[in-house]
């Protein structure tokens, strides 16, 4: 599986929950899932930068440490 855009992602990550039962799933799709999962990680990560980002030019912006 490429690299997933957000919209790529969203649609790959409606075909499974997180926490169902594994057993009929195959390795295939297992690898598959972790693929999802690892872009959803990537892209939270990258959230969290910018908000941390966000967050302290507004702190700085209005004094506050």
């Amino acid at each position: 599986m490429d690299i997933l855009d957000d919209a790529d992602l969203k649609r790959a990550g409606q075909a499974f929950c997180v926490g169902e039962d594994l057993y009929g799933v195959s390795v295939t799709q297992l690898k598959e899932r972790l693929t999802i999962l690892e872009a959803e990680q990537a892209r939270i990560a990258r959230e969290i930068d910018k908000k941390t980002k966000d967050l302290s030019s507004a702190e700085t912006f209005f004094g506050k440490t």
